[in-house]
């Protein structure tokens, strides 16, 4: 009976160093990445969003405490120029006629939080939930209201997953969606983010 205690222990303990050893330490990603954005049409609270494109990067760094728990740390970049025109009447200006523009020129997110993984021999499938800022730069043209030039960085609230496809024992080919939420000019907006690229794993 002891003998088979003792073996037990052993094979557990044996488990246990081979699933931390095929866990690498810290995972970095960094790909392209496409942003389905909303943004401000203008200053006045009550002209609400418009939506626009942008590209630009993604790059993020996960440190694992074990198989399943890490925390990760995601920066990204998007770049364009996405111009939307249309009619805004303010509620105090009764004679107030012709159109608004606003045109969004990028957008820079930076958060941290937890993610969960799922781990098989070439496939991880996780999830995270991520907090931290956007800063934006937007430009408003109007003749209805006064034209600015909006710089700010406020919450953001990112929300999502993805695969990762392993190809060798220390790359793979990641695959992400994402929600993120943001808040300019104390309103909110719900955008769409889709990234892919390379995971780099070191440590494992």
């Amino acid at each position: 009976m002891h003998k088979l205690s003792g073996v037990l222990v052993v094979v557990l303990t044996l488990g246990l160093i081979v699933q931390a050893q095929d866990t690498p330490k810290v995972e970095v990603f960094t790909g392209y990445s496409f942003m389905s954005a909303e943004f401000p049409l203008s200053t006045d609270a009550g002209a609400g969003n418009v939506r626009g494109t942008l590209n630009g990067w993604n790059l993020s760094a996960a440190a694992n405490a074990n198989r399943w728990f890490g925390i990760v740390g995601d920066f990204g970049g998007y770049y364009g120029s996405p111009t939307k025109t249309d009619f805004f009447k303010p509620a105090n200006c009764v004679l107030c006629t012709g159109g608004v523009a606003a045109t969004l020129r990028n957008m820079h997110t930076f958060t941290a939080g937890p993610q969960l993984t799922i781990r098989q021999e070439n496939l991880s499938v996780f999830a995270h939930a991520l907090f931290g800022g956007a800063h934006i730069r937007e430009d408003l043209v109007s003749n209805v209201t006064p034209s600015a030039n909006v710089s700010s960085t406020n919450f953001a609230l990112l929300l999502g997953g993805g695969v990762d496809i392993g190809f060798s024992h220390r790359f793979a080919l990641r695959i992400q969606p994402d929600y993120l939420k943001t808040e300019i000019l104390s309103r909110r907006q719900s955008n769409f983010r889709f990234s892919t690229g390379v995971v780099f794993r070191l440590g494992q």
